[in-house]
């Protein structure tokens, strides 16, 4: 009789502790809570602490998700989320990402400075930035051409 009561003693604890175990790896791994502020973004990308974060700017929404950090550097995915109003020309690329890769202790914001980032986003972020400038120079030309005649 006591073999059997040991027996099941031990085949709940056994369930316990892998409960314990898919609880703690879900926590540290999978589950990432969402920020609903700036400041709570800031608090967490400066500890580089997993968690996600939706920046709603009047162009564009952006998606935060901070990946993980090596032993200098903290890992954010960006996703562009949804083009709100303008002719940014984005419109093309929402839901492409990128990572990028700041030293622990920083905050900021990806899309304000594109050189810590890499991937499909960037790129695609680029090419829309040396399109918009083309355009410029080609629809300015005259007046490129006149500042140019009176520097001379």
């Amino acid at each position: 009789m006591l073999q059997k009561y040991k027996k099941i003693f031990r085949n709940g604890l056994l369930v316990v502790v892998a409960i314990v175990v898919i609880v703690l790896f879900y926590l540290n791994f999978i589950y990432s809570p969402t920020c609903q502020n700036y400041e709570c973004w800031q608090k967490r990308m400066v500890k580089c602490e997993r968690t996600s974060f939706v920046n709603e700017q009047k162009e564009a929404s952006w998606g935060y998700e901070i990946k993980g950090k090596s032993e200098k550097e903290c890992f954010v995915e960006v996703t562009l989320l949804l083009a709100k109003k303008g002719e940014l020309g984005i419109n093309e690329i929402i839901g492409d990402t990128m990572t990028c890769e700041y030293p622990l202790g920083s905050v900021t914001y990806a899309e304000k400075d594109l050189s810590a980032c890499h991937g499909p986003l960037k790129e695609d972020l680029q090419e829309l930035i040396i399109s918009k400038l083309h355009s410029y120079i080609l629809e300015n030309l005259g007046q490129v051409s006149e500042g140019l005649e009176q520097a001379i």
